[in-house]
Protein backbone atom coordinates (compact mmCIF):
# COMPACT_ATOMS: atom_id res chain seq x y z
CA UNK A 1 0.00 0.00 0.00
CA UNK A 2 2.74 2.24 0.89
CA UNK A 3 4.44 1.60 -2.44
CA UNK A 4 1.31 1.91 -4.43
CA UNK A 5 1.36 5.57 -2.31
CA UNK A 6 4.82 6.32 -3.15
CA UNK A 7 4.24 5.97 -6.75
CA UNK A 8 1.06 7.85 -6.86
CA UNK A 9 2.83 10.69 -4.97
CA UNK A 10 5.94 9.97 -7.68
CA UNK A 11 3.07 10.29 -10.64
CA UNK A 12 1.62 13.94 -9.19
CA UNK A 13 5.11 15.30 -9.28
CA UNK A 14 5.72 14.64 -12.83
CA UNK A 15 2.34 15.93 -13.57
CA UNK A 16 2.88 18.60 -11.71
CA UNK A 17 5.97 19.91 -13.05
CA UNK A 18 4.79 18.75 -16.46
CA UNK A 19 4.59 22.44 -18.04
CA UNK A 20 8.05 23.57 -17.24
CA UNK A 21 9.44 19.90 -17.91
CA UNK A 22 7.72 20.45 -21.75
CA UNK A 23 9.70 23.13 -22.41
CA UNK A 24 13.14 21.54 -21.76
CA UNK A 25 11.86 18.60 -23.92
CA UNK A 26 11.50 20.83 -26.94
CA UNK A 27 14.98 21.50 -26.33
CA UNK A 28 15.79 18.36 -25.86
CA UNK A 29 14.29 17.04 -29.20
CA UNK A 30 16.41 20.08 -30.75
CA UNK A 31 19.66 18.19 -28.78
CA UNK A 32 19.04 15.04 -30.59
CA UNK A 33 17.63 16.55 -33.71
CA UNK A 34 21.36 18.33 -34.01
CA UNK A 35 23.36 15.00 -32.85
CA UNK A 36 22.88 15.19 -29.37
CA UNK A 37 22.73 12.99 -26.81
CA UNK A 38 20.66 12.27 -23.50
CA UNK A 39 21.12 10.03 -20.34
CA UNK A 40 19.26 9.39 -17.11
CA UNK A 41 20.72 10.61 -14.15
CA UNK A 42 18.57 10.98 -10.71
CA UNK A 43 15.37 10.62 -12.19
CA UNK A 44 15.84 13.52 -14.69
CA UNK A 45 16.63 13.57 -18.43
CA UNK A 46 20.24 15.14 -19.38
CA UNK A 47 20.46 16.27 -22.69
CA UNK A 48 24.34 17.46 -24.08
CA UNK A 49 25.66 18.19 -27.53
CA UNK A 50 23.98 19.75 -30.23
CA UNK A 51 21.55 22.10 -29.95
CA UNK A 52 22.50 22.26 -26.35
CA UNK A 53 25.94 23.03 -26.45
CA UNK A 54 25.21 25.86 -28.93
CA UNK A 55 22.29 27.20 -26.17
CA UNK A 56 24.90 26.87 -23.84
CA UNK A 57 27.85 28.64 -25.36
CA UNK A 58 25.30 31.64 -26.53
CA UNK A 59 23.71 31.78 -23.10
CA UNK A 60 26.81 31.46 -21.30
CA UNK A 61 26.05 28.30 -18.82
CA UNK A 62 27.37 25.09 -17.97
CA UNK A 63 24.16 23.61 -17.10
CA UNK A 64 20.44 24.36 -17.05
CA UNK A 65 17.32 22.75 -15.73
CA UNK A 66 14.15 22.97 -16.72
CA UNK A 67 11.30 20.41 -14.71
CA UNK A 68 13.10 17.27 -14.93
CA UNK A 69 15.53 17.68 -18.10
CA UNK A 70 18.82 19.45 -17.65
CA UNK A 71 20.71 20.86 -20.72
CA UNK A 72 24.33 20.62 -20.23
CA UNK A 73 27.01 22.13 -21.99
CA UNK A 74 28.99 18.61 -22.29
CA UNK A 75 28.89 15.62 -19.78
CA UNK A 76 31.61 16.98 -17.94
CA UNK A 77 29.68 20.00 -17.48
CA UNK A 78 26.56 17.73 -16.49
CA UNK A 79 28.49 15.64 -14.34
CA UNK A 80 30.47 18.63 -12.31
CA UNK A 81 27.07 20.84 -11.62
CA UNK A 82 24.35 17.36 -10.80
CA UNK A 83 24.13 18.67 -7.69
CA UNK A 84 22.99 21.98 -7.89
CA UNK A 85 20.83 21.18 -10.71
CA UNK A 86 19.26 18.76 -8.66
CA UNK A 87 18.37 21.21 -6.33
CA UNK A 88 16.90 23.43 -8.82
CA UNK A 89 14.47 19.76 -9.73
CA UNK A 90 13.72 19.99 -6.31
CA UNK A 91 12.64 23.37 -6.67
CA UNK A 92 10.56 23.04 -9.77
CA UNK A 93 8.67 19.76 -8.07
CA UNK A 94 7.45 22.72 -5.67
CA UNK A 95 6.91 25.01 -7.91
CA UNK A 96 5.18 23.42 -10.29
CA UNK A 97 3.98 25.08 -13.18
CA UNK A 98 5.00 28.57 -11.38
CA UNK A 99 8.44 27.58 -11.77
CA UNK A 100 9.94 29.70 -14.79
CA UNK A 101 7.65 32.72 -14.32
CA UNK A 102 8.56 32.67 -10.21
CA UNK A 103 12.28 32.36 -11.48
CA UNK A 104 11.75 35.48 -14.14
CA UNK A 105 10.36 37.26 -11.00
CA UNK A 106 13.60 36.15 -8.55
CA UNK A 107 15.72 37.76 -11.23
CA UNK A 108 14.23 40.88 -11.97
CA UNK A 109 13.97 41.71 -8.02
CA UNK A 110 17.40 40.91 -8.14
CA UNK A 111 18.22 43.39 -10.71
CA UNK A 112 15.82 46.20 -9.38
CA UNK A 113 18.14 45.48 -6.42
CA UNK A 114 21.11 46.24 -7.96
CA UNK A 115 22.02 42.61 -7.60
CA UNK A 116 23.14 40.15 -10.94
CA UNK A 117 20.14 38.35 -12.20
CA UNK A 118 21.85 35.29 -11.86
CA UNK A 119 23.87 35.15 -9.49
CA UNK A 120 22.29 37.65 -6.83
CA UNK A 121 18.55 35.13 -7.73
CA UNK A 122 17.49 33.72 -4.92
CA UNK A 123 16.58 30.12 -6.72
CA UNK A 124 20.49 30.26 -7.95
CA UNK A 125 21.45 31.43 -4.00
CA UNK A 126 19.36 28.49 -2.62
CA UNK A 127 20.75 26.04 -5.19
CA UNK A 128 24.45 26.88 -4.22
CA UNK A 129 23.42 26.69 -0.25
CA UNK A 130 21.94 23.09 -0.53
CA UNK A 131 24.83 21.72 -2.83
CA UNK A 132 27.22 22.63 -0.44
CA UNK A 133 28.61 25.14 -3.05
CA UNK A 134 30.63 28.33 -1.25
CA UNK A 135 28.13 31.32 -0.79
CA UNK A 136 29.12 34.41 -2.97
CA UNK A 137 27.90 37.97 -4.57
CA UNK A 138 28.87 35.78 -8.16
CA UNK A 139 31.09 36.41 -10.86
CA UNK A 140 30.29 39.84 -12.45
CA UNK A 141 29.55 43.18 -11.32
CA UNK A 142 25.54 44.21 -12.44
CA UNK A 143 25.54 46.68 -15.32
CA UNK A 144 23.32 48.98 -14.06
CA UNK A 145 25.11 49.67 -10.64
CA UNK A 146 28.27 51.94 -11.08
CA UNK A 147 31.34 50.95 -9.17
CA UNK A 148 31.33 51.97 -5.70
CA UNK A 149 33.43 54.93 -5.27
CA UNK A 150 35.47 55.57 -1.67
CA UNK A 151 33.97 58.20 0.30
CA UNK A 152 35.83 60.43 2.46
CA UNK A 153 34.89 61.21 5.41
CA UNK A 154 31.20 62.51 6.46
CA UNK A 155 30.27 61.76 2.90
CA UNK A 156 28.03 58.88 1.41
CA UNK A 157 28.23 56.58 -1.49
CA UNK A 158 25.57 57.26 -3.97
CA UNK A 159 25.41 53.64 -5.93
CA UNK A 160 23.01 55.27 -9.33
CA UNK A 161 20.93 51.93 -10.05
CA UNK A 162 18.95 52.31 -13.24
CA UNK A 163 17.35 49.51 -15.55
CA UNK A 164 19.11 48.79 -18.74
CA UNK A 165 16.92 46.16 -20.22
CA UNK A 166 14.37 47.09 -21.81
CA UNK A 167 14.76 45.17 -25.14
CA UNK A 168 14.70 42.30 -23.03
CA UNK A 169 11.57 43.01 -21.40
CA UNK A 170 9.86 43.86 -24.36
CA UNK A 171 10.71 40.28 -26.07
CA UNK A 172 9.37 38.88 -22.97
CA UNK A 173 6.06 41.12 -23.25
CA UNK A 174 5.91 39.76 -26.66
CA UNK A 175 6.34 35.96 -26.34
CA UNK A 176 4.52 35.94 -23.18
CA UNK A 177 1.64 38.19 -24.17
CA UNK A 178 1.06 36.35 -27.59
CA UNK A 179 1.82 32.55 -25.87
CA UNK A 180 -0.41 33.90 -22.53
CA UNK A 181 -3.26 34.40 -25.18
CA UNK A 182 -3.32 32.43 -28.82
CA UNK A 183 -2.74 28.79 -27.33
CA UNK A 184 -5.70 29.31 -24.77
CA UNK A 185 -8.36 30.69 -27.44
CA UNK A 186 -7.20 27.82 -29.68
CA UNK A 187 -7.83 25.12 -26.55
CA UNK A 188 -10.81 26.79 -25.47
CA UNK A 189 -12.28 27.47 -29.03
CA UNK A 190 -11.84 23.45 -29.94
CA UNK A 191 -13.42 22.62 -26.19
CA UNK A 192 -17.09 22.64 -27.69
CA UNK A 193 -15.76 20.80 -30.72
CA UNK A 194 -13.64 18.30 -29.87
CA UNK A 195 -14.27 14.96 -27.94
CA UNK A 196 -11.50 14.85 -25.55
CA UNK A 197 -8.48 16.09 -23.94
CA UNK A 198 -5.79 14.51 -26.88
CA UNK A 199 -7.22 16.65 -29.80
CA UNK A 200 -6.85 19.77 -27.56
CA UNK A 201 -3.32 19.12 -26.38
CA UNK A 202 -2.03 17.94 -30.14
CA UNK A 203 -3.35 20.75 -31.56
CA UNK A 204 -1.93 23.19 -28.71
CA UNK A 205 1.12 21.87 -28.50
CA UNK A 206 1.53 22.31 -32.29
CA UNK A 207 0.55 25.60 -32.34
CA UNK A 208 3.06 26.30 -29.50
CA UNK A 209 5.76 24.89 -31.29
CA UNK A 210 4.90 26.79 -34.39
CA UNK A 211 3.97 30.36 -33.09
CA UNK A 212 7.74 30.07 -31.27
CA UNK A 213 9.53 29.37 -34.58
CA UNK A 214 7.38 32.12 -36.46
CA UNK A 215 7.53 34.82 -32.81
CA UNK A 216 11.46 33.84 -32.56
CA UNK A 217 12.10 34.40 -36.45
CA UNK A 218 10.51 37.38 -36.18
CA UNK A 219 12.63 38.60 -33.52
CA UNK A 220 15.54 37.42 -35.56
CA UNK A 221 14.94 39.12 -38.05
CA UNK A 222 14.09 42.33 -36.57
CA UNK A 223 16.86 42.66 -34.48
CA UNK A 224 19.14 41.75 -37.62
CA UNK A 225 17.16 44.76 -39.61
CA UNK A 226 17.94 47.50 -36.83
CA UNK A 227 22.01 46.35 -36.96
CA UNK A 228 21.81 46.41 -40.69
CA UNK A 229 20.40 50.30 -40.69
CA UNK A 230 22.32 51.04 -37.26
CA UNK A 231 26.06 50.19 -39.79
CA UNK A 232 24.13 51.99 -43.16
CA UNK A 233 24.11 55.27 -40.93
CA UNK A 234 26.93 55.22 -39.61
CA UNK A 235 28.97 54.71 -43.15
CA UNK A 236 26.72 57.85 -44.17
CA UNK A 237 27.78 59.62 -40.96
CA UNK A 238 31.82 58.65 -41.68
CA UNK A 239 31.03 60.26 -45.22
CA UNK A 240 30.26 63.60 -43.89
CA UNK A 241 32.19 64.07 -41.08
CA UNK A 242 35.60 63.37 -43.94
CA UNK A 243 34.00 65.17 -46.86
CA UNK A 244 31.64 68.11 -44.16
CA UNK A 245 33.38 68.70 -41.65
CA UNK A 246 32.57 71.95 -41.07
CA UNK A 247 28.78 71.01 -41.30
CA UNK A 248 29.45 68.44 -38.91
CA UNK A 249 30.83 71.08 -36.48
CA UNK A 250 27.90 73.19 -36.87
CA UNK A 251 25.43 70.56 -35.89
CA UNK A 252 27.63 69.84 -32.52
CA UNK A 253 27.47 73.33 -31.38
CA UNK A 254 23.66 73.46 -32.19
CA UNK A 255 23.53 70.05 -29.87
CA UNK A 256 25.31 71.86 -27.21
CA UNK A 257 23.39 74.89 -28.01
CA UNK A 258 20.34 73.00 -26.75
CA UNK A 259 22.19 72.27 -23.03
CA UNK A 260 22.88 76.06 -22.43
CA UNK A 261 26.46 75.79 -23.87
CA UNK A 262 28.12 78.70 -25.64
CA UNK A 263 30.20 78.47 -29.37
CA UNK A 264 33.42 79.60 -27.25
CA UNK A 265 32.99 76.80 -24.45
CA UNK A 266 32.90 73.49 -27.50
CA UNK A 267 36.64 74.71 -28.72
CA UNK A 268 38.15 72.22 -26.46
CA UNK A 269 35.51 69.04 -27.64
CA UNK A 270 35.67 69.67 -31.26
CA UNK A 271 39.40 70.22 -31.33
CA UNK A 272 39.33 66.33 -29.62
CA UNK A 273 36.80 65.49 -32.20
CA UNK A 274 39.15 66.79 -35.06
CA UNK A 275 41.85 64.45 -33.92
CA UNK A 276 39.46 61.08 -32.94
CA UNK A 277 37.14 60.37 -35.83
CA UNK A 278 35.72 57.39 -34.65
CA UNK A 279 34.62 59.08 -31.50
CA UNK A 280 32.85 61.73 -33.48
CA UNK A 281 30.94 59.78 -35.29
CA UNK A 282 30.12 58.27 -32.20
CA UNK A 283 28.82 61.05 -30.63
CA UNK A 284 26.79 61.87 -33.37
CA UNK A 285 25.32 58.66 -34.07
CA UNK A 286 24.10 58.81 -30.28
CA UNK A 287 23.30 62.72 -30.04
CA UNK A 288 21.95 63.88 -33.54
CA UNK A 289 20.42 60.29 -34.92
CA UNK A 290 19.75 59.04 -31.69
CA UNK A 291 20.69 55.61 -31.98
CA UNK A 292 22.51 53.20 -29.96
CA UNK A 293 24.86 50.35 -31.37
CA UNK A 294 23.12 47.44 -31.36
CA UNK A 295 24.68 44.00 -29.62
CA UNK A 296 25.92 41.81 -32.10
CA UNK A 297 24.41 39.34 -30.28
CA UNK A 298 21.32 41.04 -30.36
CA UNK A 299 19.84 38.91 -32.83
CA UNK A 300 19.62 35.43 -31.43
CA UNK A 301 19.06 36.38 -28.07
CA UNK A 302 15.82 38.40 -29.31
CA UNK A 303 15.03 35.03 -31.14
CA UNK A 304 15.51 33.17 -28.07
CA UNK A 305 13.98 35.39 -25.71
CA UNK A 306 10.86 35.51 -27.44
CA UNK A 307 10.75 32.16 -28.71
CA UNK A 308 11.10 30.78 -25.04
CA UNK A 309 8.74 33.10 -23.85
CA UNK A 310 5.80 32.10 -25.69
CA UNK A 311 6.20 28.27 -25.16
CA UNK A 312 6.48 28.86 -21.26
CA UNK A 313 3.12 31.24 -21.62
CA UNK A 314 1.48 29.13 -24.00
CA UNK A 315 2.41 25.87 -21.59
CA UNK A 316 0.20 27.47 -19.30
CA UNK A 317 -3.19 27.77 -20.98
CA UNK A 318 -2.62 23.65 -22.08
CA UNK A 319 -1.41 22.32 -19.08
CA UNK A 320 -5.45 21.64 -17.55
CA UNK A 321 -5.66 19.73 -20.34
CA UNK A 322 -3.00 17.33 -19.56
CA UNK A 323 -3.74 16.84 -16.45
CA UNK A 324 -7.51 17.03 -15.93
CA UNK A 325 -9.98 14.00 -17.23
CA UNK A 326 -12.97 16.89 -17.76
CA UNK A 327 -12.98 18.49 -20.95
CA UNK A 328 -14.95 21.40 -18.97
CA UNK A 329 -13.05 21.36 -15.66
CA UNK A 330 -10.05 22.01 -18.30
CA UNK A 331 -11.31 24.82 -19.67
CA UNK A 332 -12.66 26.48 -16.40
CA UNK A 333 -9.12 25.77 -15.11
CA UNK A 334 -7.16 26.90 -17.60
CA UNK A 335 -9.64 30.50 -17.39
CA UNK A 336 -8.30 30.74 -13.85
CA UNK A 337 -4.75 29.70 -14.70
CA UNK A 338 -4.49 31.87 -17.54
CA UNK A 339 -5.81 35.19 -15.69
CA UNK A 340 -3.77 34.06 -12.87
CA UNK A 341 -0.11 34.40 -15.41
CA UNK A 342 -1.78 37.01 -17.41
CA UNK A 343 -2.15 39.24 -13.35
CA UNK A 344 1.31 37.58 -12.61
CA UNK A 345 3.33 38.84 -15.59
CA UNK A 346 1.53 42.53 -15.39
CA UNK A 347 3.27 42.20 -11.92
CA UNK A 348 6.54 41.38 -13.04
CA UNK A 349 6.15 43.74 -16.25
CA UNK A 350 5.29 46.62 -13.57
CA UNK A 351 8.13 46.32 -11.32
CA UNK A 352 11.05 45.46 -14.81
CA UNK A 353 9.45 48.69 -15.91
CA UNK A 354 9.27 50.92 -13.05
CA UNK A 355 5.27 51.44 -13.48
CA UNK A 356 2.99 50.67 -10.34
CA UNK A 357 2.89 46.84 -10.25
CA UNK A 358 -0.85 46.72 -9.54
CA UNK A 359 -1.51 48.74 -12.38
CA UNK A 360 0.35 46.59 -14.70
CA UNK A 361 -0.68 43.83 -13.20
CA UNK A 362 -4.49 45.04 -13.83
CA UNK A 363 -3.84 46.76 -17.44
CA UNK A 364 -1.71 43.50 -18.82
CA UNK A 365 -4.84 41.28 -17.51
CA UNK A 366 -7.37 43.86 -19.04
CA UNK A 367 -5.93 43.78 -22.43
CA UNK A 368 -4.88 39.80 -22.71
CA UNK A 369 -8.34 38.86 -21.26
CA UNK A 370 -9.77 40.80 -23.98
CA UNK A 371 -7.76 39.45 -26.54
CA UNK A 372 -7.80 36.35 -25.46
CA UNK A 373 -11.86 36.20 -25.24
CA UNK A 374 -12.15 38.19 -28.86
CA UNK A 375 -9.82 35.24 -29.90
CA UNK A 376 -12.12 32.62 -28.39
CA UNK A 377 -15.27 33.55 -29.88
CA UNK A 378 -13.93 33.97 -33.39
CA UNK A 379 -12.42 30.14 -33.08
CA UNK A 380 -16.25 29.12 -31.59
CA UNK A 381 -17.98 30.95 -34.18
CA UNK A 382 -15.46 28.78 -37.10
CA UNK A 383 -15.19 25.46 -34.73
Amino acid sequence: MSRSRSLSSRIAVYLWTAPTTMVGLVAGALTLATGGRVRVREGALEFYGGFATWMARAVGFGAMTLGHVILGYDAWWLDELRPHEQVHVRQAERWGIAFLPAYLAASVLAMKGGGHYYHDNWFERDARIRSGQEEGPGLDPPTSVAAPVPASAGESVHPERHFRASETVRDVVIGMADGLTVPFALAAGLTGAATGNSLIVTAGLAEVAAGSIAMGLGGYLAARSDAESYELERRREEREVEDSPELEEAEIVQIFEGYGLHPEQLEPILAAFRKDHAAWVDFMMKFELGLEEPDPRRAFASAATIAGSYIVGGLIPLAPYMVIASTSRALATSVVATLLALLAFGYVKGRFTGTKPVRGALQTALIGGAAAAAAFLIARVFS
